[in-house]
């Protein structure tokens, strides 16, 4: 796997092997106000991807349904961590796979305010497609738009973080998606705010580093 030299270019890895990010998630039906909870677990598995192995490294998700007691599902996918580039595979398993119809996490370096960059003709197998959100046959073609909007300091479980927000959309024929996230260094992506192709809704807070924690209303109570 290529390494790179972080004294010269300022950048250092996140996803450095073993080290466990859990995200909470809260789902909103089209226009529920109360939500679904939910957990998320990414660790990055330090060797590379196998479906493009010179390109992405590996990361395995785990979930966690709280709804569905003694549930534990494993997901090994990719992503790409260089120092011009920061970019997830999102949760796709279940109900998480409509977000394969949102913007990816992606984060184009070094981060500049105003930073714009496009992904065109991103196809989307029908192996996705679903009653419960979109029906399509062979690819969907998506456009997507991204830009780098400001700084900001936020709110974390983990502290007052420095982030940068990304602001994009994914545009089909069959309507259009969008994406709010905000990166930090030392931790990637640690606000997924996903508005889907059926109007529901998804938040993805990242939570704690070390370890799974309990989830209640509390918790969210304390950053919102």
């Amino acid at each position: 796997m290529p390494t790179h030299n972080t004294q010269e270019t300022g950048w250092h890895p996140i996803l450095t092997e073993n080290r466990p990010f859990v995200y909470a998630a809260r789902w909103y039906a089209p226009g529920a106000t109360t939500a679904t909870l939910d957990t998320v677990v990414l660790t990055a598995l330090g060797k590379p991807w196998k479906i493009e192995p010179l390109v992405q490294v590996a990361i395995e998700r785990t979930f966690h349904p709280d709804i569905i007691p003694n549930s534990t599902l494993k997901q090994e996918v990719g992503a790409i961590e260089k120092p011009e580039k920061f970019w997830l595979h999102p949760p796709r398993n279940g109900h998480y796979d409509i977000l394969e119809l949102n913007p990816f996490p992606d984060i184009e370096l070094p981060a500049i305010i105003g930073r714009t960059w496009n992904v065109h003709n991103f196809g989307v197998p029908d192996s996705y497609s679903n009653p419960k959100w979109a029906i399509w046959e062979d690819n969907l073609f998506l456009q997507q738009q991204y830009q780098l909007t400001d700084f900001t300091l936020l709110s974390t479980l983990l502290g007052r973080l420095p982030c940068h927000r990304v602001l994009a959309t994914s545009n089909c024929k069959l309507g259009t998606t969008a994406l709010e996230s905000y990166f930090n260094p030392t931790y990637g992506f640690v606000r997924l705010h996903y508005r889907n192709i059926d109007r529901s809704r998804l938040e993805l807070e990242l939570v704690s580093v070390t370890s799974r924690p309990s989830l209640d209303k509390a918790m969210f109570s304390r950053y919102l």
